[in-house]
């Protein structure tokens, strides 16, 4: 699996990146490679394919459409986005793929700072709860399966702006949930760690679901 990593590149357009997947998604569905791809974008609002008209109350907002799974979100500076491009193995199981990225990312909330990250049964993502507080999403998922191959991923929230991050849409369509954010949790680390850090464990968590039998990670360096 190659790893291309465009964080040190600064923010990126998400269109590029978008551009980027598909092309690596041809070459993946074809038996041409396995690719995981990490970005940090510039401001960004994308609509999934459940998105429902309220879930965007601000309808001046430049909304993308996308054909990932998942409501209205927000990309942006501070989130660690991660696309796995890859081939899985047949049959091939949607609902294992789900659950592999989910726990790669749980790992990494839970092993690397320490919060009691978690899965909600009926609601995407992985989310941290609290007795007397509303659930609070920190990492969106939204991914895709065509041809046999992955498109799409995770958007974790490392330090994200409270000002400008979500504003004018209902993220995820959850009106009665909210957004968290590693910083907002007390946590102290940078993109770049949190890339590093996700980019492992998520590694290890998808394996079992790739069509490659011995996988490995390369061009990769958590320097």
């Amino acid at each position: 699996m190659r790893v291309i990593d465009l964080i040190d590149s600064g923010l990126t357009d998400y269109a590029e990146v978008d551009r980027l997947q598909r092309e690596l998604h041809g070459k993946a569905a074809a038996g041409e490679g396995d690719f995981l791809i990490l970005a940090e974008f510039t401001p960004t609002w994308t609509a999934g394919r459940h998105t429902k008209p309220e879930d965007v109350p601000d309808t001046t907002l430049p909304i993308i459409r996308t054909d990932r799974a998942g409501s209205a979100t927000w990309h942006g500076p501070g989130q660690v986005v991660c696309y796995p491009v890859v081939k899985l193995k047949e049959p091939v199981d949607l609902y294992a793929w789900i659950r592999s990225v989910e726990a790669g990312v749980i790992g990494t909330v839970r092993e690397d700072w320490g919060l009691d990250a978690r899965r909600i049964d009926g609601r995407a993502g992985v989310w941290l709860t609290e007795e007397g507080r509303r659930d609070r999403k920190i990492c969106a998922i939204g991914l895709k399966v065509a041809r046999g191959a992955t498109l799409h991923g995770v958007a974790l929230n490392v330090d994200i702006d409270p000002a400008a991050a979500f504003s004018g849409i209902i993220p995820c369509g959850l009106a009665d949930a909210d957004v968290a954010s590693l910083s907002w949790e007390g946590v102290r680390t940078t993109v770049r760690e949190a890339a590093n850090a996700l980019v492992v464990r998520l590694f290890d968590s998808i394996r079992p679901q790739l069509a490659d039998p011995d996988p490995i990670l390369e061009n990769w360096s958590a320097s």
